[in-house]
């Protein structure tokens, strides 16, 4: 395997990738950076931390974390929102006024609204806009959506999906027959569909190049759906989640792993995958998948 085609460094050169994208697009290139994790933190789609890394030369650097229980179970534009949501907590942070801990207020509203994410403590239309547990829409005819129908366009994908997703809450019925008009260009490669979509010629990476004059591009005005199809409906080699309670704002969790419960005769309690063939040593019974 070579070292471009490594898991890791392909997985977080990907989310890099969209965040610089998102920075220009959205934010006006302000923004400083930051060092990326995955974190399987329950009721959380993902967080934005301040300053939570520092290196040998003492410099510092923003976190912001992205749950993988969540990317084949949502479509990727909302993925993808999750990310813009904490660059907008990392733009607060570094030229607004940031709240109390957690809280997320009228100036963060004010931002997320600008940029095309209306939020919403549900999820969907409706919701409050401000409060502790926080999430957001995406706005059908807003600047998001159409700078991310232009970086979908390009050859940006999520390459790497936890095996074991956590199934949303969230529904998207809301949306359902709501499009989004998107220059779309056809029979054309990335390069060219960064060229028509930003107006601005594009290097090989699908990245604009200024300073040069664009060539005439044959591009199409079309209505795409405001979101695409969860991954997991596209044949993804994951297990799909069970129902079960309320795992939080916009999620639930059959447990914390997705896992079947297994009962012996004299009570015992084991979590597995499902399917699982075992036997109780103490009892002599097979372990049953518990009702």
């Amino acid at each position: 395997m070579s070292l471009k085609n490594l898991p890791t460094k392909q997985n977080y050169d990907e989310l890099s990738h969209a965040y610089d994208f998102f920075n220009r697009r959205l934010f006006g290139g302000e923004l400083p950076g930051c060092l990326f994790t995955l974190q399987r933190k329950s009721r959380s789609m993902g967080y934005f931390s301040f300053e939570r890394f520092v290196n040998r030369d003492d410099t510092k650097s923003d976190e912001i974390a992205l749950n993988p229980e969540y990317f084949a179970t949502r479509p990727v534009e909302d993925v993808l929102s999750t990310l813009v949501h904490e660059q907008v907590h990392q733009w607060q942070r570094r030229f607004g006024t940031p709240p109390r801990r957690g809280y997320h207020d009228q100036e963060f509203a004010a931002k997320m609204e600008a940029i095309g994410l209306m939020p919403s403590n549900t999820g969907t239309p409706g919701g409050k806009t401000t409060g502790e547990k926080m999430s957001h829409y995406i706005m059908a005819d807003g600047p998001f959506i159409h700078a991310c129908k232009e970086l979908l366009q390009t050859s940006f994908v999520i390459v790497w999906y936890d095996r074991f997703p956590v199934q949303m809450v969230k529904e998207y019925e809301f949306a359902a027959g709501t499009t989004v008009t998107v220059k779309q260009p056809t029979g054309v490669s990335a390069m060219a569909a960064t060229e028509a979509a930003s107006g601005m010629p594009a290097d090989d990476d699908g990245e604009p190049v200024t300073g040069i004059a664009s060539p005439a591009q044959k591009v199409a005005a079309v209505a795409v759906p405001l979101y695409s199809a969860p991954p997991i409906d596209g044949g993804l080699d994951v297990e799909r989640p069970q129902s079960g309670g309320s795992g939080g704002v916009g999620v639930k969790k059959a447990d914390g792993s997705n896992r079947t419960k297994y009962v012996c005769g004299c009570k015992n309690n084991i979590w597995g995958r499902p399917g699982l063939r075992l036997r109780c040593e103490a009892c002599d019974t097979r372990f049953a998948a518990a009702a």
